[in-house]
């Protein structure tokens, strides 16, 4: 699959010396003269090609020509922002008698054991409360947190630790490289080494969102482009490192265009993606430049047989 993505930062598509203004969008059509932006309310009767242009400051980043009849699908999502997890450990019941107990505190972020962690003992007497507990283990916590917990709190042995979300500078100057997830292992042993009665439940008091069009996420997406749409070279005597687009505290706006290259109804070549997939990520601040682009895009994708997308 031939993947492209266009990154519009709330600028008005105009153009100057025929060069598109840095971050913005535009639609074109074939005229008789050759590219041309397309007119709100063109179909596909005013020109069977479309294609999406990107201005870069310099040039203009183009997708490759569509034919309209070969669209396969048009669609769109609002942004979602993205939100932290927190992951919640509630310790119940007493201590039957003196001992040591342990929780363990796992990422679980990368998906891929073994998985990082950190580990706390306290002790506690006999006839320990939940409370007690949860305010020792809260000490210990906070006396070490781990890189991937912003903050920690505890209330009647319920202790509560949000993770950081992608984009975020952690306590240790690094940023975070994606949305935390964690859970939590308990054990509570006696002096003897025997069960010590106190169990513990993990919960989500809010469950982790990577949310949709983020910033952050965006510029993922764009890093991984870049050897496609802007030829990517890191060799020590041609360095060419292509200018991000994408403005990570934006809210993006998604919309998504696939097509085949052979006019069929879905890929058709054994072993070979013959499909091409345009992307828009388009900040959404600005709600007339929102309106514009879809005012081109819905007519035109109306004569292919959608729906309208409306952000």
């Amino acid at each position: 699959m031939a993947k492209h993505l266009m990154i519009g930062n709330e600028i008005a598509a105009t153009y100057t010396d025929g060069v598109l203004a840095d971050g913005a969008v535009d639609i074109q059509k074939l005229s008789a003269s050759g590219p041309t932006s397309m007119a709100p309310g063109d179909t596909i009767a005013d020109s069977p090609q479309f294609r999406i242009v990107m201005g870069n400051g310099s040039t203009n980043v183009v997708s490759p020509w569509v034919y309209g009849k070969d669209v396969i699908n048009w669609s769109g999502k609002g942004h979602v922002a993205q939100v932290a997890e927190v992951a919640v450990a509630t310790i119940s019941t007493n201590a039957l008698a003196a001992g040591t107990h342990t929780l363990k505190i796992m990422n679980l972020t990368n998906g891929a054991e073994p998985f990082e962690n950190k580990s706390y003992d306290i002790t506690v007497a006999a006839s320990a409360t939940p409370t007690t507990q949860g305010a020792a283990f809260l000490v210990a916590i906070d006396a070490d947190v781990p890189h991937w917990v912003k903050t920690t709190a505890h209330s009647s042995g319920v202790i509560s630790l949000t993770g950081y979300k992608k984009g975020e500078v952690k306590a240790d100057g690094s940023v975070q490289e994606d949305l935390v997830h964690m859970t939590f292992s308990f054990e509570a042993k006696s002096t003897a080494n025997v069960v010590n009665n106190s169990t513990m439940a993990v919960t989500y008091s809010t469950a982790g969102l990577r949310g949709y069009g983020d910033g952050f996420y965006v510029k993922d997406l764009e890093d991984r482009q870049f050897g496609l749409q802007s030829g990517f070279y890191l060799r020590g005597h041609l360095p060419n490192t292509p200018t991000a687009k994408t403005n990570t505290a934006s809210p993006y706006d998604m919309y998504h265009i696939a097509a085949t290259k052979d006019g069929s109804s879905a890929s058709q070549i054994n072993g070979v993606d013959n499909v091409i997939e345009l992307n828009i990520a388009f900040d959404n601040g600005t709600p007339a430049l929102t309106s514009a682009l879809e005012g081109l895009l819905n007519p035109y994708l109306n004569s292919a047989g959608f729906g309208s997308v409306n952000l």
